[in-house]
């Protein structure tokens, strides 16, 4: 007998390596519009190229932070904060795909039709809003937002406070209430992205 071959054939497909490597033109195409800094420029280039290698380091939310900095650091303009609403967003998009995505595989272009689909639908909203806020800002609206840079570091602090400690609590089981019941543990919470068991 003969051991016949088992595979199968996408027709429209892409290396897996195409959306590593779309992070980092996205990164790459960010500072050098947004970014005025040469030295945060190469610490989002260097951090995107790590996300590559290393997606689980999460080193692309640090390069579309470098964009985000480089926005608040610069005086106000419509179109940079819509630039840096679009990149950030491609960027959040691509690092997660990124995650899932194996660098050898190959992708079947249907299969991120969805995670397009949602992308559009988001800029629909977001850039809307975006010059809605440029448009009815005061003219000195540094002024009165530096005052809240200390309350919004505070929120940041608890909300990362908040989401480690809701990872934390995700994994812990629960004990069962009696032995008629569903107990909390048996029931599903969340995604379960471990794979297949």
């Amino acid at each position: 007998m003969r051991r016949g071959l088992r595979s199968f054939r996408v027709r429209a497909a892409v290396p897996g390596v195409t959306v590593r490597l779309l992070l980092v033109a996205m990164v790459w195409a960010g500072v050098v519009v947004l970014v005025p800094f040469p030295l945060w420029q190469g610490v989002a280039v260097i951090a995107a190229v790590l996300a590559v290698v290393l997606p689980r380091s999460l080193a692309a939310w640090f390069a579309a932070a470098c964009l985000v900095f480089g926005v608040l650091l610069t005086p106000p303009d419509p179109g940079r904060t819509a630039l840096a609403v679009l990149l950030v967003h491609a960027i959040h998009v691509l690092a997660s795909l990124s995650l899932v995505i194996p660098i050898s595989s190959r992708v079947a272009l249907a299969v991120l039709g969805p995670s397009l689909s949602r992308f559009c639908v988001i800029q629909l909203l977001a850039q809307p809003v975006v010059l809605a806020a440029c448009l009815l800002a005061p003219s000195n609206v540094e002024q009165g937002i530096t005052a809240l840079a200390p309350l919004a570091a505070v929120m940041l602090v608890l909300g990362v406070g908040l989401a480690l400690r809701a990872v934390r609590s995700s994994d812990v089981p629960r004990p069962a209430r009696s032995a008629g019941e569903e107990s909390v543990a048996e029931r599903p919470r969340g995604a379960n992205v471990r794979g297949p068991s």
